[in-house]
């Protein structure tokens, strides 16, 4: 039993997907870390990478890295901005410093430049803003924004972040895709045809009265039952009215008159068959004398 798990766990080891996106779990489960979705077999992987959902997740990590990216670009400009007015102050502060002040300032802003290129790399892999110490003064420092400040602040940040995010490109359809559209055009069309019918179905459920039918007599057809006697009028209309049985025997001429309509059609419709089969092998017949007697003429011909 042992052997047979080692063996089963060095097939797994062979079977590993080497992707980007590809992760293992502790018990080897494969993963897709990037839609946080478990994969039972590796040989789903490449049917979950053609997915729309691993592909739609694809694309908004990637508007993410890119919104992300210029958030960053634009706090080193600021940086850059800041530290330059910075050197501008000084130099306003201090107009006649000589050509050695000069030098050292313009190392000091090279030191400031690097500086805020450690910063940059360091903000890039935290979180973004401007660090703690930033401000050397501190009544320069950043005022902590009202509660309604933050909130327009928010909605003001998401609308530029919509705006500065790339659209999408669209991207074309696999096979996948197409059969995938196709099945929910199906299964659309299935539950919309199914509607009618369960609709009549809860309908009649949920009816509360239910009746059976009844059969009449000419008397109760009539209104009149027991011992009313009808008027001359009700007498003679009941008279021309037909009975059950005449009923029956009506339908019963109408059926027998309907099979045997039926029964000439299919005898002419026999008799045209067999004078067309008649016609052909009168055909076929003459045919065959036609070459015989071409076959006679030409035998005589060539004895003679």
């Amino acid at each position: 039993m042992s052997d047979a798990r080692a063996l089963l766990k060095a097939k797994r080891a062979e079977a590993r997907i080497s992707h980007p996106y590809a992760s293992y779990t502790s018990s080897d489960q494969l993963r897709c870390s990037i839609c946080s979705v478990p994969i039972k077999h590796a040989s789903a992987w490449e049917g979950h990478l053609g997915s729309k959902a691993h592909r739609t997740a694809v694309a908004a990590a990637r508007a993410r890295a890119q919104a992300q990216a210029q958030q960053q670009q634009q706090q080193q400009e600021l940086e850059d901005a800041a530290a330059n007015a910075s050197l501008e102050d000084r130099d306003r502060a201090s107009p006649g410093m000589g050509a050695g002040k000069r030098k050292a300032s313009v190392s000091e802003q090279e030191g400031v430049d690097l500086e805020a290129k450690k910063r940059r790399t360091a903000a890039s892999s935290g979180a973004g803003g401007f660090p703690a110490d930033f401000f050397s003064d501190a009544s320069r420092s950043i005022p902590q924004p009202d509660e309604d400040e933050e909130v327009e602040g928010e909605d003001a940040m998401a609308v530029d972040d919509v705006t500065s995010k790339p659209a999408p490109q669209p991207q074309e359809k696999t096979a996948v895709d197409e059969e995938y559209e196709q099945f929910q055009r199906e299964l659309l069309s299935m539950q919309s045809a199914a509607e009618p019918v369960v609709q009549k179905h809860e309908a009649f459920a949920r009816a509360t009265v239910a009746g059976e039918e009844e059969l009449f007599t000419e008397q109760q057809k009539s209104g009149f039952e027991g011992g009313v006697v009808p008027d001359e009028g009700d007498e003679q209309a009941k008279g021309e009215e037909e009975t059950e049985q005449q009923k029956r025997e009506r339908r019963e001429r109408e059926d027998r008159e309907l099979i045997m309509d039926r029964l000439l059609e299919e005898e002419q419709i026999q008799e045209e068959a067999d004078m067309r089969v008649a016609s052909m092998k009168a055909r076929v017949e003459a045919l065959k004398k036609k070459r015989e007697a071409r076959k006679a003429g030409k035998a005589q011909g060539k004895t003679t």
